[in-house]
């Protein structure tokens, strides 16, 4: 399995476009295949930043991801937006479990 991490950090005039286009791609990516989880949050002591997890059973499950229609549409109407930095963090993880 492997998890992803990102932080997005936005001009505060991009954060409700960003917001509403991450929205609009949730219903598909919970349906692609290898998909576990998938979510964006926004982060409660600076209203700038984005954070995105991710699960995906597999990296072929997420390459496909990362090439289906609806992502490479919502990377290029992400383009004009205000995005000041992103910061991507990828784990392989071998087990999952409660805490």
């Amino acid at each position: 399995m492997l998890a992803i991490l990102a932080k997005i950090v936005l001009e505060p005039s991009s954060v409700t476009p960003y917001l509403k286009a991450a929205e609009s791609i949730l219903p598909t990516t919970r349906r692609e295949a290898g998909c576990s989880h998938y979510a964006f949050a926004r982060c409660v002591e600076n209203p700038d930043v984005i954070w995105i997890t991710e699960e995906w059973e597999s990296e072929q499950a997420l390459q496909d991801h990362l090439k289906s229609p609806h992502i490479t549409a919502f990377l290029d109407d992400i383009k004009s937006m205000g995005v000041r930095s992103v910061e991507v963090r990828k784990y392989s993880v071998s087990a999952v479990g409660g805490l």
